[in-house]
């Protein structure tokens, strides 16, 4: 019987999630109300706190939703849940270390039952000590065993094992507990459950939010990851994906691996030096791809904030007047290029970082930069000799005497022709700066490890670097750095000449091509340096290659993609019709009258007397609002120090202050604004933050002052805004009223 229960189950979360993938977002909640206990119990079971469990526990619901078109399988969705709350959990603890530490942890909340009837629950003290004892793993498949009514399959199937591993699991936790301490220990964690149903909360956040809007539209995404994972091994990783997402982009790793396969064999000389300087960029372009992908959800998380625009566009306007220096002597296409998307890019995170643009528009000029970039990647050289000292080392470089005396011969050579001969060197991406001493000029060379893009790297030491001083009397002086002499001693070994000797070549060679520079013999000029042609060192030109042509079509696709991708949902949001505000609204009012009419007790209305004041007042029914919303506020002195206190002072006066504001009464509205800033949180509150409907109605009559201070208030519980306060604050000043989006639902 328990195992056609499960099945059920299995099947029942199948065809919930087939429905959301299909734009029906209302069917999570059906996800939602079906595991919400042994969710918030997995929380609990690694925290051990009620209160954080909760937040978890919501946070873990919107983060499965975002994600649900990876989940390959529906059926598995407890599974899928399950490592996702898991992972949510540890992360809270690892935040909230010292906190923990503080609490009294794993201490259940006994309900009230009548005097005469006993009760058989576990202490506190005893249980938080014989809880905290047990491994992590041992705790969960208790807490789930008995909570399941001990039903193995669906604890198993939550914890995503098979029911012989959660049998030996439960074994042994038994083991390390006493029999009689079992005993009570199973009665509470029978009734172990959130204070209160997290339904609402989760949907508000699915509906309302504009990142969940997107899950609805990833049906193609999730039909594709569904068809995937009825083949063998994907149907296996394809519910881990979130642990592995860098193997979403394997595709994208396949063609930069084919793509450099290809280039490598388009070498004439497939043993020289340049293919062999080409095998270890590659190298060491698949381990800086490789640690992206395994920082990617790190990098996800700080990136939601504006601290992460605000160094990003730091560290660009450092490297900023470097670039800008750089094109003074490199005025080749890419170049340029690069400088123009490392100006806009530094510029639009700063906007955001200080609120003044939307991260959607900060989105479109990424995308514009990378396809700018992209446009002109195959003028990038990529003959891999880029090293005047490299080129010395391997026989390149030519002189001619005579030339070299007629230089010297010139005379004085002024600012401007020393700077022209610059140029025709850094055009070539044989050096990434320059300087000016009382010699003349000195131009920082390209190391002898980098590829062309590592010019654009400028802030390294002048002193380490190797240098070409081009003088005003014609001659020439090359110093070898430290860091590319270790270079050519591991490429050449023993038969690397002496660093006088390189010395000596490149200054003769760069003195000879400077003086064909001068009688506009280019080409001489080229030999002289050791400048070949690409038809000399590549089978086939770059440019029509079908492995460059077909990465290049593919990586501008998905650039494109992503940007509708991303975007579409902010410019266009009645896109998904099926997420309106008022069909939102009406679902969240006929939910609210329902929690209220089921609340039996005294406490359990109080508790949804909340959502009743504020959904009346958006239905239009301001005397129910206004009845709700002062009987709660009446209620709120018997169950201070509760955990819905906080929730419950800021509902009432909200509504409160937003029936005064419909009113005319102005000053009133703005003390009840002050006084539900004034709330010490809730797990919604610190999570999803605070209602911003008074709020609005208080700036659309002007009263910016006031606003601003409940924003001040509010940064005190929501800790968790992700830089949204910071915008909304901003904007305020600036005389606008914000979009507040989701904030004007919960």
């Amino acid at each position: 019987m328990m195992d056609t229960d499960t099945n059920l189950n299995f099947e029942q979360d199948q065809q919930a999630v087939q429905a959301v993938r299909g734009g029906d977002a209302e069917r999570y909640r059906e996800l939602v109300e079906r595991h919400e206990r042994r969710v918030f119990a997995l929380a609990w079971s690694r925290l051990g706190d009620a209160t954080m469990a909760e937040e978890v526990a919501q946070e873990a619901f919107i983060r499965a939703y975002q994600r649900l078109w990876l989940l390959g399988d529906g059926a598995k969705f407890s599974a899928w849940i399950a490592a996702i709350t898991r992972r949510v959990a540890i992360n809270c603890g690892l935040r909230n270390r010292r906190e923990l530490n503080k609490r009294a942890r794993w201490a259940l909340e006994q309900p009230a039952t009548p005097a005469d009837e006993p009760t058989e629950l576990c202490p506190p003290e005893t249980l938080r000590e014989a809880l905290a004892g047990l491994p992590a793993a041992h705790r969960e498949c208790l807490v789930l065993f008995y909570l399941e009514g001990k039903s193995g399959a669906e604890a198993a199937a939550a914890l995503g094992i098979s029911e012989t591993a959660l049998r030996v699991r439960l074994h042994r936790a038994r083991a390390a507990l006493r029999e009689q301490l079992e005993e009570k220990l199973e009665g509470s964690l029978a009734k172990l459950g959130p204070s209160k149903t997290l339904v609402p909360a989760v949907m508000a956040g699915v509906l309302a939010s504009s990142s969940a809007k997107a899950a609805a539209a990833g049906g193609m995404g999730a039909a594709v990851a569904g068809a995937l994972a009825k083949l063998g091994l994907t149907k296996w990783l394809l519910p881990f994906a979130p642990l592995f997402s860098f193997l979403f982009l394997l595709p994208a790793l396949f063609i930069g691996w084919l793509s450099h396969w290809k280039q490598l064999k388009n070498f004439r000389d497939q043993k020289g030096f340049r293919a062999r300087l080409f095998r270890q960029e590659s190298r060491g372009w698949f381990l800086w791809f490789a640690l992206i992908m395994v920082l990617m959800p790190r990098l996800a998380t700080f990136a939601s904030g504006k601290t992460f625009f605000l160094t990003v566009a730091g560290i660009g306007l450092l490297q900023l007047p470097f670039h800008i220096r750089g094109v003074f002597i490199n005025r080749s296409r890419f170049y340029i290029a690069a400088l123009v998307g490392s100006i806009v890019l530094s510029l639009s995170f700063l906007l955001v970082g200080l609120g003044w643009m939307t991260q959607g528009w900060c989105v479109l000029l990424v995308m514009f930069c990378v396809l700018l970039l992209a446009q002109y990647q195959t003028e990038l050289p990529r003959t891999m000799d880029y090293n005047l000292f490299l080129r010395g080392a391997e026989g390149l470089l030519t002189m001619d005497p005579a030339t070299i005396r007629e230089n010297q011969n010139r005379g004085a050579i002024g600012r401007k022709e020393l700077l022209a001969f610059a140029r025709f060197l850094g055009t070539r991406w044989l050096a990434g700066h320059y300087r000016w001493t009382e010699d003349g000029l000195e131009l920082k060379l390209t190391p002898a490890t980098a590829s062309p893009s590592g010019t654009l790297r400028n802030l390294g030491s002048w002193s380490r670097s190797s240098r070409l001083l081009l003088r005003q009397d014609g001659k020439v002086t090359a110093q070898l750095g430290e860091k590319d002499r270790q270079v050519l001693q591991r490429l050449q070994g023993e038969k690397l000449p002496s660093e006088l000797e390189l010395e000596q070549v490149v200054s003769q060679a760069v003195a000879s091509a400077w003086s064909q520079f001068q009688s506009a013999d280019l080409a001489a000029a080229e030999r002289a340096i050791g400048q070949a042609r690409e038809a000399d060192v590549f089978i086939k030109p770059r440019v029509t290659m079908l492995s460059t042509r077909v990465q290049r079509a593919i990586f501008i696709g998905v650039v494109l993609f992503i940007a509708g991708f991303f975007l579409l949902p902010r410019f266009y949001p009645g896109y998904f019709p099926s997420l309106s505000r008022h069909d939102i609204s009406k679902e969240n009012y006929q939910r609210a009258m329902s929690n209220l009419q089921k609340a039996k007790t005294e406490e359990k209305r109080f508790d949804a007397l909340g959502d009743a004041a504020k959904e009346s007042f958006v239905a239009g029914k301001f005397q129910d609002a206004q009845s709700y919303a002062q009987e709660l506020m009446a209620l709120l002195p018997k169950y201070q120090g509760g955990g819905n206190e906080g929730k419950a002072i800021h509902d009432g006066n909200l509504v409160l202050g937003r029936i005064a504001a419909r009113e005319g009464r102005i000053e009133e509205a703005k003390s009840y604004l002050i006084a539900a800033g004034k709330s010490p949180g809730s797990p919604t509150l610190d999570s999803f933050g605070p209602n911003m409907t008074l709020a609005k109605d208080l700036l659309e009559k002007g009263e910016r002052d006031t606003v601003l201070e409940y924003f001040t208030l509010c940064r005190r519980f929501w800790r968790l805004h992700q830089g949204k306060l910071d915008q909304w604050t901003q904007e305020v000043r600036n005389g606008k009223v914000p979009d507040f989006g989701a904030n004007l639902f919960y």
